[in-house]
């Protein structure tokens, strides 16, 4: 079993591999790109951190789960595209 302290620590490390990956893909890139990672509700923390910010559009990945699986487990994605008070772009 494993405690709730060492799962935040493997969350925490596995979301900054994550991020680590993603800027091989955009450094190349002119855009100015900003990475962020909080615990808690996406759609709640994303609104928030926006509110705070100068953002301009949010980026997020979704994995493509279609028929009773999204009915019943919902979507993350589509939680943070109704609330966002920019646009969101979506990759699957």
């Amino acid at each position: 079993m494993v405690g709730a302290e060492e799962l935040d620590e493997r969350v925490t490390d596995r979301a900054e591999e994550l991020l680590a990956d993603m800027w091989t893909h955009t450094s190349d890139h002119k855009a100015r790109v900003t990475t962020k990672y909080v615990f808690g509700k996406p759609a709640d923390e994303s609104s928030e951190y926006i509110n705070e910010h100068d953002i301009d559009l949010i980026v997020m990945g979704s994995h493509s789960r279609t028929g009773l699986s999204r009915v019943l487990l919902g979507s993350v994605a589509q939680s943070v595209l109704k609330r966002a008070p920019v646009p969101v772009t979506i990759i699957r």
